[in-house]
């Protein structure tokens, strides 16, 4: 099934100018994913990561109607607040009582937020418990480092690949089996009747079988977008948090004016834009091939058809001639030199690959109460009175052009029941 064996990345161009490595993202007719997946094409073969043109449109247009704020995950949803209070009160009762004060590693709460979320964006019944929480974090955790496996060192992948393998053996047979039956179940019990059609799940897996007749996919791609699916929606947005804490942290230091402001949409909003333009915490460049002979009009730069082309994310959101001069530094109030250039650079990518999940992370319209997971877990820390503590751990690793957080300890004020 792989249509490459490895990457050989000595022979791909780099791009780091933010021009370039937008007009490259956003022309995806020129620019193409299909082929680029190697030792992974095993997981995303032929689903939404990994195919272009028409095919790619049309599903993704099935997909969306998943990030409608009416969705439980969504901004009129209750499921981030349950979630979140749950396991406050988990850290909570877990506490040393005497000095007013509870400890907890930040990556591991945000992960156990952000696993049972995922769960039931994605469609997995029965991972609702803090057990069966934990187990579908240690297997997915396996399953999407087989995904991002060309980014590891060429000693590493195979055994990473043999990891990922028996986690997705496993996934399948106790948790996607039996969710995706009964989702086929509910669907026959509707019928064509237009008010329980409607009240079906509109997760990930609902939604791919309720595709067209002539879009519908086999049952191993169905299972295979739930994987791909998995990469895009629990990684990132856990560093990313972490990340956006720390520069809040710091910069409410520095200007305690803006602490009145923690709570209100736009400034969370642009803050958390913000770490993500400054921190890549994922994929330190997208991969894309040139079709055909090409001239990126930004540069002039001509690129040969079959060129393999890398964007490094990180270097360009630090492009000072879009961010400023000062294109380093955290400012959650920073003016984007480009108008065309949203705040967050291209940390959700660009043109047809765009991430399909960021509307649903950020919830940008509506009520101001309306906010998305990102945000509103980051709100929800601060207005607790998060801290880093100063006599934890705060490890960060990487390689060039990506870092994340392993561990983050905090220390926040010990919250009363019922409270966030």
């Amino acid at each position: 099934m792989s249509q490459a064996q490895s990457w050989e990345t000595r022979s791909f161009v780099d791009l780091t100018d933010y021009r370039e490595v937008e007009e490259v993202l956003r022309r995806g007719r020129d620019f193409v994913v299909a082929g680029t997946k190697a030792e992974s094409d095993e997981f995303v073969h032929g689903s939404l990561i990994a195919i272009d043109g028409r095919e790619h449109l049309n599903r993704r247009r099935a997909l969306m109607k998943m990030i409608r704020p009416s969705q439980p995950w969504g901004a009129e949803g209750g499921l981030v607040d349950a979630v979140y209070a749950h396991n406050l009160g988990r850290v909570r009762d877990a506490a040393e009582p005497a000095d007013g004060m509870i400890r907890f590693d930040l990556i591991d709460f945000c992960k156990r937020v952000i696993w049972r979320v995922t769960a039931a964006f994605v469609g997995l019944d029965g991972v609702e418990d803090d057990e069966t929480v934990a187990r579908f974090q240690r297997l997915g955790t396996d399953v999407v480092s087989g995904l991002t496996v060309e980014y590891a060192a060429p000693e590493e992948r195979r055994r990473i690949l043999e990891t990922a393998r028996e986690a997705r053996r496993q996934i399948r047979e106790e948790m996607y089996e039996p969710s995706i039956a009964r989702r086929e179940a509910l669907i026959r019990e509707a019928g064509d009747d237009p008010d329980k059609r409607a009240a079906l799940p509109a997760d990930l897996l609902t939604s791919l079988l309720l595709l067209p007749e002539d879009a519908r996919l086999d049952d191993e791609l169905v299972f295979r977008e739930m994987v791909a699916m998995l990469s895009a929606s629990v990684n990132n947005p856990v560093s990313q948090a972490a990340w956006a804490v720390d520069d809040l942290l710091a910069w409410l230091a520095d200007h305690p004016e803006d602490r009145a402001r923690i709570g209100e949409r736009e400034f969370v909003n642009l803050a958390v834009k913000e770490s993500l333009r400054l921190h890549r915490a994922s994929r330190p460049y997208l991969v894309r091939v040139a079709v055909e002979d090409t001239v990126l009009k930004s540069s002039g730069r001509f690129v040969p058809a079959g060129t393999w082309v890398s964007g490094w994310v990180e270097k360009a959101n630090h492009d000072p001639s879009v961010f400023g001069a000062d294109a380093d530094a955290y400012n959650p109030h920073r003016t984007v030199e480009d108008p065309k250039a949203p705040h967050f650079g291209v940390a959700f990518g660009a043109g047809p690959h765009v991430c399909l999940g960021r509307p649903m992370l950020l919830w940008e319209q509506g009520p101001e109460e309306f906010q998305g997971i990102q945000t509103k877990m980051v709100r929800f820390l601060l207005e607790g009175g998060v801290a880093k503590d100063p006599e934890g751990v705060q490890e960060l690793v990487g390689v060039e052009g990506s870092f994340r957080y392993v561990r983050y300890d905090v220390v926040m004020p010990l919250p009363q029941n019922g409270t966030i």
